[in-house]
This record gives structure tokens, sequence and C-alpha cells, in this order.
């Protein structure tokens, strides 16, 4: 183990803890506040649902031990569970829930045996700091849970009952006794939980609390995170998005209307090519133009009618 950090173990009753402030763990799930809470990384919780809910579906509960370190602030000392493992499901016999509800679940000194040696590998650098079980529905501890917490969980481990459905994530038991934190003992699993700063940390990590943020630019009046003035295309663009939003509106409506002409003209001007091969031309619609040899055969025609018309009138005055 190293000196990242120190963690609960069974039968050990006094550990010193080296100190992290726990606005480090601002986002994780926390069980109590003050002197001794517990916090679950996000990713861990998620995962222990997830387990608790595939579990509630096959009609059984799930299990196994808890991972992490422990730290203390000016508040007290805290621990921070980091990793899990379950037990082989369907392995234990005493992992099914019966028709009222109740079960036997424990961890056997076989599933103790296979998790401790997986978490000599997996875990390295963290240790021993408790251990979970699942229920399909919001509940509590029964009499062979705190018998397995008694012989698993030392001062400040905790023990998680993770819920397979309903609103709630879950309830944690501190200590052998398994007693309840002094606040929030039981979650919302969709609540999100945080560790507000106190000042004193704050004091000691002024560097974090100094951090600058991220620069600002004005992009209207063409400036770029580079330090270079932005194209005059982009600037304009730019200046057209950063406009108060009555005028921005005004452009747009006026945008929206020239190309509905457009089309409109368009519209207008097949269907007058169309008409124009039955209707008669006129000024604002002229028609196609046509071809020389057209004409030349059309009043040629037109000549020989009024030929023939002349005859037939000198015919019918003799």
């Amino acid at each position: 183990m190293t000196d990242d950090g120190a963690a609960f173990q069974p039968g050990v009753e006094e550990v010193t803890f080296p100190f992290r402030p726990r606005v480090t763990y601002v986002g994780y799930r926390a069980f109590g506040s003050g002197d001794g809470p517990v916090l679950v990384d996000p990713k861990i919780a998620q995962k222990l649902r997830s387990a608790a809910e595939f579990a509630a579906a096959e009609r059984r509960i799930a299990g196994g031990l808890l991972y992490g370190r422990a730290w203390s602030d000016d508040q007290g000392a805290y621990l921070v569970i980091e990793g899990y493992l379950e037990a082989g499901p369907g392995e234990n016999k005493d992992d099914r829930i019966r028709g009222d509800g109740t079960d036997d679940f424990t961890l056997s000194e076989a599933d103790l045996r296979l998790l401790r040696e997986d978490a000599a590998r997996m875990y390295s650098a963290f240790l021993e700091a408790g251990w979970w079980r699942t229920r399909a529905a919001l509940g509590e501890f029964g009499p062979q849970d705190f018998a397995t917490q008694a012989s698993l969980v030392s001062p400040g481990g905790v023990g998680l009952l993770v819920y397979g459905s309903g609103v709630h994530w879950g309830t944690a038991y501190l200590g052998p006794d398994g007693h309840a934190p002094d606040s929030a003992g039981t979650l919302a699993a969709t609540q999100p939980v945080t560790e507000p700063p106190s000042a004193a940390s704050l004091a000691l990590e002024p560097e974090a609390a100094l951090a600058p943020g991220p620069e600002l630019v004005d992009i209207s009046a063409g400036e770029s995170l580079l330090g270079e003035p932005l194209p005059g295309d982009v600037a304009a663009a730019a200046a057209q998005a950063a406009a108060p939003a009555p005028a921005r509106r005004a452009r747009v409506r006026r945008l929206r209307v020239a190309p509905s002409a457009r089309v409109t003209s368009r519209v207008t001007s097949r269907v007058t090519s169309r008409r124009s091969a039955v209707e008669p031309a006129s000024e604002e619609y002229p028609g196609p133009k046509t071809p020389a040899d057209v004409r030349f055969v059309f009043w040629a025609l037109i000549a020989v009618v009024i030929a023939v018309a002349v005859i037939i009138a000198i015919l019918v005055t003799r």
C-alpha cells in the first residue's frame, strides 16, 4: 500500500489517514457529512445499481466486497469507495429470494477467499473497506446482514444496501454495528450529491481557487482565440450572430421573403412559356421567336389564300 491514502480494514481499530480536502471528490455520492461520511465514485454507484437491477430480474441477491481509501480534512475522516467485486452469481446457495421476498444472503468463506484473491490483483492500491448486497426494492438490513456487517466491517467501514428498482439508490450502514450516518443515510437513484468546499479547504489549495477560467474574446469585434483578426467574411458572420435578437429576426424575415419571390417568378415564367403555344404573344410575354423559314411559309400561305379569294370574288361577280 502506498502513501496515496489509507482505507479501513477489518480488525484494525485505529488508522492514521492522510490529509486531503473532500472538495477533491465533488460529484461523488455522499452518505452523511462532517466526520465519518462515505463517498462513492459515481461510476461505481452506476455499476452497483446495474448489478442490483440484473439480480432483481433474476430473483436473486448480488453482493461482494468494497475497496477504497480513507482520508481526513478539517471536517474529520471520510471514506471514498472507488472499487468493488461481486461474488459469483448463482454460486451461493443463499442468494435466492424466497416467495415472501426474504432471503438468507451472506458471503461465505469460499466467496471471501475468491474475492480477496481477485482484489490482490485488481485493487493493489486500495484496501478492503466493507461489503455490499442488493435488494429488489427499498428496504433495510435484516438480522443476517447485521451479522455479516459485524464480521466484515471495522470502525469507519461501510455496508451498502443497493436497490434494484425504484427512485432510491441505496442505504449506508457504518461500522460493525451498522449505524446510520448522521445525515443522508439513504440516497435517491438520480440525486446528484456533492460536498461543497469549505473555506478552510479553499485556503489550503489557493491554486485551485484562483485557477484562471476560459479566455473570453469578442468575436463580434473580429477577435479570435489565436490572437489574430478573423477573416472578413467570418468576422461579418460573427458580428451578425452577435447582433441583438430583434434585428437578427428582422433580417431573417427579409431573407425568407426574397427566395419565395424568386421561386414564384420562375414558376410563373414556366407556366407562361407553356401557354404561349396556344395563346397570342403579348408585350409582357412575347413568347418564343419563330424561325425565318417558318415565317416565309406562313406568309406564302396567306398570299395563296388571298389570291384564291380574289379569283372566287371575280367569278361570282360575272
